[in-house]
């Protein structure tokens, strides 16, 4: 189980998740999952390309973070679940409220807040 990120050139900041979101794993890396996806950059995408299952904990870590970044006038998406990962998602409907997309390019594109 694995929490990194990378802060873009284009402002966005993406967030990997990696390994099994059990609820074990998910109460040891939670902090650093907040930390990484709530503090920086208001454009943040959670990339769950890495991820091989997902807990109701690991949900809930994730709407939570997405509710701080909206909050602060920022965009939040994920992209790269696998079947049983986006399954999960489909099932607590969090497609519905986080848009939720295939490839990182275009989670990317849909989090990029315009230039001031």
């Amino acid at each position: 189980m694995g929490c990194s990120h990378e802060d873009l050139n284009d402002g966005v900041r993406i967030v990997r998740l990696s390994g099994r979101l059990d609820t074990e794993e998910i109460n040891r890396i939670s902090l650093p999952f907040t930390v990484a996806a709530t503090s920086g950059s208001k454009s943040v995408v959670v990339d769950l390309s890495a991820a091989d299952f997902l807990a109701s904990l690991g949900v809930g870590a994730i709407v939570s973070a997405a509710r701080t970044v909206q909050n602060r006038q920022g965009r939040f998406a994920l992209c790269g679940a696998n079947p049983q990962v986006l399954s999960t998602l489909e099932r607590t409907q969090i497609p519905k409220v986080i848009p939720t997309f295939r490839e990182a390019a275009e989670a990317r594109l849909a989090v990029q807040l315009p230039a001031s």
